[in-house]
């Protein structure tokens, strides 16, 4: 009760701490202005041609044709214009849309807008004519901010996304019936390809109760030299390699790097290709080979792909090796190594849509096998984690309800994002028995829900939890059991502003010695290390303030700001780690870097965090500063 007591609390004092936010992002905003003028990196000539960025992972290579594009591009200065909203679910004007009947609209060009919205045809056709695709180039050369000789070279180097490779993902083809639902649909899939910034469907010409479709697209640089590089709560990771997202515009993914991040230094190979031979079918592919051990991985699937899909399949290969650390203050104090191998089949079936939800079935199997040994350098934790072999049938319920919106400036930079607003549901449950070949008898599940409480065109209210856990047959208690619970709230603010909150909460039972939850750096409290509280549960709230801005520097990166609050703690109940004070909690702000130009749809962090409770603490610093790459703001 004492937890849900303080989340609760936590909850009621939003409001007030918004407020406060809201003056300290003014004054920040008025430093940022300022420098950013002193600098003249902001352009005040229209952007009325300009389209949206998507939220891209700003690779080193971005950073280089940063640098070299300002060699012969003009820097830009700061853009007046007015206000844009944060979720854009606004009601379409018909009359501003619609064709007249047998009438030709004009084909989209480099300066396409592709946040506009189109009405439904569905009272004026009823089939589906010529379908064509119009795919634009990385640079629109028309835009004099992007013609010159380094962004021409970028277009012409760079290999277009194959006509058949953006067709392929359509759930409709020439003489189908006309369905905007379908039509909706088959964008959202579109959207979703990484070697797109981003993409519309709309109709350009309808005559005797048929539409011609035009497909919209504009590319990115899917070929990347990654030197990435990440810093959180004291700590250095980086990653050198390089990917092709996009080979020869069929949206295969090959990659090859070295990665170093907290628990490991890996070399590692991967492919990845989402619809082979245009017939929904994906694989997976990876090898990594580490300092600890190794990962081995393969899967080949037929997804539900669309809402409507009948059926489904899944076939998962897995060994691995590797050894887990665990901490105390943040601190390495045992070591633990594990041997993984985890095979999996099942098969979907569904009857699709009905009444705006499909659900869906699984049936299939499973085996897994842990086995732990000493690790090289530290003791075993005790008690040593227990081997374990499961073997067991499953079945595996799942519902999604048909409920989208497409929004801008959410939870991305200038960029458009599908949203689900309905709900979705995964239940499975097993039954390891020893005459399937388990150590011992247990029951197996796992799940996860996610809702959309409230929206409206200026708040989205969303929840979500996951469940998973082992309940032993013999021994008639739970192993491994964990449940994590999160809730976020959006709300727009003028003058392009967002502001966001979180409460998280993860709790377990029984858990094996080898596995933590963490709290600190990126894990939920950005101005501690990321190990710095350790135990069985743990609590987390952020609140942030976030700024969008139109600011494109050199035609390559989208800018924008946060101001936040991290508050949390991790324990167990058991243990007394001997901290001042429990719950951690750090002020902060923080720079946003969204690239426009390249596929991997993230957003790079640079914060600025300060520790506001054990600051006497010897592992606490006086500030973090943290560089990372998320999917989000």
């Amino acid at each position: 009760m004492l937890y849900i007591r303080l989340g609760q609390n936590l909850i009621l004092n939003t409001r007030a701490l918004a407020d406060r936010f809201h003056l300290i992002l003014n004054h920040f905003n008025s430093i940022a202005l300022a420098v950013g003028q002193s600098l003249e990196l902001f352009d005040t000539r229209s952007t009325s041609n300009r389209e949206p960025a998507p939220c891209n992972r700003l690779y080193y290579p971005s950073l280089l044709l940063l640098i070299s594009s300002s060699l012969v591009s003009p820097l830009n200065q700061a853009d007046d214009s007015g206000l844009r909203s944060l979720i854009e679910n606004k009601p379409v004007v018909l009359k501003e849309n619609i064709l007249a009947p047998c009438a030709q609209s004009q084909l989209a060009n480099g300066s396409y807008d592709f946040k506009q919205q189109h009405p439904s045809y569905s009272d004026q056709v009823s089939s589906v004519g010529s379908v064509s695709t119009t795919r634009l180039q990385i640079f629109d050369e028309s835009n004099e901010k992007e013609n010159n000789w380094f962004f021409r070279a970028a277009n012409k180097l760079h290999i277009l996304t194959k006509d058949s490779a953006i067709k392929q993902e359509l759930l409709f083809k020439e003489g189908d019936s006309y369905d905007q639902r379908l039509i909706d649909e088959s964008a959202r899939l579109v959207r979703d390809l990484n070697q797109l910034y981003d993409a519309d469907i709309r109709v350009v010409r309808y005559c005797d109760q048929r539409a011609d479709i035009e497909i919209v697209t504009r590319d990115v640089w899917s070929l990347n030299l990654d030197l990435s590089f990440d810093r959180s709560g004291g700590e250095n990771n980086y990653n050198i390699g390089i990917g092709e997202s996009n080979f020869l515009g069929r949206g295969k993914l090959i990659a090859i790097d070295h990665e170093k991040d907290t628990d490991r230094e890996s070399d590692r190979i991967t492919y990845k290709d989402n619809n082979v031979f245009g017939s929904r079918i994906r694989t997976h592919l990876r090898y990594s080979d580490s300092d600890d051990g190794y990962e081995k991985f393969a899967r080949l699937q037929l997804p539900f792909y669309a809402l409507d899909s009948k059926q489904a399949w899944d076939i998962r290969l897995k060994k691995a090796e590797e050894v887990n650390t665990q901490y105390f203050h943040g601190e390495d104090v045992s070591e633990i190594g594990r041997k993984l191998q985890d095979y999996s089949f099942n098969y979907g079936f569904s009857q699709g849509l009905k009444n705006d939800v499909t659900r869906r079935w699984r049936v299939g199997y499973r085996y897994t096998q842990e086995t732990f040994f000493s690790g090289p350098d530290l003791p075993s934790p005790n008690p040593i984690p227990a081997d374990k072999e499961l073997s067991y049938p499953f079945l595996q319920y799942g519902a999604v309800e048909d409920k989208y919106t497409r929004s801008f400036n959410f939870e991305q930079i200038n960029r458009n994002e599908d949203l689900h607003l309905g709900y979705s549901l995964r239940a499975r449950f097993g039954y390891a028995d020893e005459d399937f070949g388990s150590d011992t008898d247990r029951i197996v599940i796992d799940g996860r829900f996610s809702d959309t409480l409230s929206y409206t065109d200026k708040v989205l209210l969303k929840h979500r939890v996951t469940w998973e856990g082992l309940y032993n047959l013999e021994n008639d208690q739970t192993e491994d059991v964990v449940v994590a619970y999160s809730i976020t709230y959006f709300r727009q603010q003028p003058h392009n502003r967002q502001f966001f909150t979180e409460f998280g909460a993860i709790w377990t039972d029984n858990l094996s010695s080898h596995r933590q939850v963490l709290l600190g750096g990126e894990t939920g409290v950005r101005g501690y290390d990321k190990r710095f509280q350790s135990g069985d549960r743990r609590v987390h709230f952020t609140m942030e303030e976030r700024q969008y801005t139109n600011y494109h520097l050199f035609s390559l990166a989208y800018l924008g700001f946060a101001a936040f609050i991290d508050i949390g703690r991790a324990w167990d109940p058991e243990i007394d780690e001997g901290f001042e004070d429990d719950y951690l909690a750090n002020i902060g702000f923080g720079i946003r870097l969204a690239s426009s130009r390249t596929d991997s749809g993230r957003v790079i962090h640079l914060d600025f965090a300060f520790p506001l409770t054990n600051r006497d603490d010897p592992n606490v610093n006086d500030f973090e500063f943290i560089i990372s790459a998320k999917n989000t703001l």
